[in-house]
């Protein structure tokens, strides 16, 4: 592994080649050590993210806490961490970014649009006024900066679009901690899978996407990048499920291998890189 880090400069030439560009609202799934060694590490990817997109552009990043899922659990906006990477984690924590108000599935943003996207509280982040559906409507454009499309949450948005029968909706009562240290209700729908759901298998239906030249691939020093937007996934996704219903679902014993890159690690903890060797375990 070269002992030289990926500078900011060199991030900021990757991902303008990939097609990202100033004004552009960004949702951001991402694995630090799919990049490689980075010099000043995650926050030289959000800086770099940043000054791409800028003075126009929303950076949207996944701030998950799936391990909230129980009933009666408190939800800390200001201090549960995001379990999404060390790169969501760096962006929730900067000054200027706001997080939604949701158990599970929390995003925060920076830009323009950051309170569209945050700021519209319902039980349901799933919802049509919630932050998924935000970026539907804003024309988002999606990234998997080092991770396949097993990891883009945004398809479940379009599972629940379809009614898929496979997925229900379950209250939670939940809590969320204010500012001032108190705590109120936080009513909470979450979008479960049923029992004998096999398992979804979202590399399947991006392949799908890559095949009708909707998706850009490209580098970001050693992780795989692709780029493609939330409405070009919701209206191909919509047409491909009335043919076929089980395109998010897992039907084979392995899951869809990708054409570019190699995937590396068990389901819920993939990387998609050049080289599994020259990932870097920071």
């Amino acid at each position: 592994m070269s002992l030289v880090g990926l500078s900011e400069n060199q991030i900021i030439s990757s991902l303008q080649d990939l097609g990202l560009k100033s004004g552009s609202v960004v949702f951001v799934h991402s694995s630090l050590s799919s990049i490689g060694y980075v010099s000043g590490g995650a926050d030289t990817v959000v800086d770099s993210l940043l000054r791409v997109i800028n003075p126009n552009g929303t950076l949207v990043v996944p701030t998950f806490t799936l391990h909230k899922i129980a009933s009666d659990s408190i939800f800390d906006p200001s201090q549960d961490r995001s379990d999404m990477g060390r790169i969501s984690e760096i962006a929730r924590t900067r000054p200027e970014s706001l997080r939604s108000i949701h158990l599970t599935h929390s995003m925060a943003a920076m830009g323009p649009h950051t309170a569209e996207i945050t700021k519209v509280q319902g039980a349901s982040c799933w919802s049509g006024e919630g932050p998924f559906w935000q970026l539907y409507y804003l024309d988002a454009q999606i990234m998997l900066l080092g991770v396949p499309y097993l990891r883009s949450t945004f398809f479940h948005v379009i599972e629940q679009h379809v009614q898929t029968p496979y997925r229900y909706f379950e209250d939670v009562q939940a809590q969320v901690k204010q500012p001032d240290g108190t705590t109120r209700p936080l009513p909470t729908r979450t979008f479960k899978s049923k029992p004998d759901f096999p398992g979804n298998d979202f590399n399947k239906f991006g392949s799908i996407l890559e095949k009708r030249g909707l998706v850009k691939i490209g580098t970001v020093g050693n992780a795989i990048c692709r780029l493609f937007k939330a409405r070009d996934a919701m209206e191909v996704g919509v047409e491909e499920y009335r043919k076929d219903p089980s395109v998010f679902v897992q039907t084979e014993e392995q899951l869809t291998s990708l054409d570019d890159g190699v995937m590396v690690g068990e389901y819920d903890n993939e990387k998609t890189v050049m080289d599994p060797e020259e990932m870097f375990n920071s």
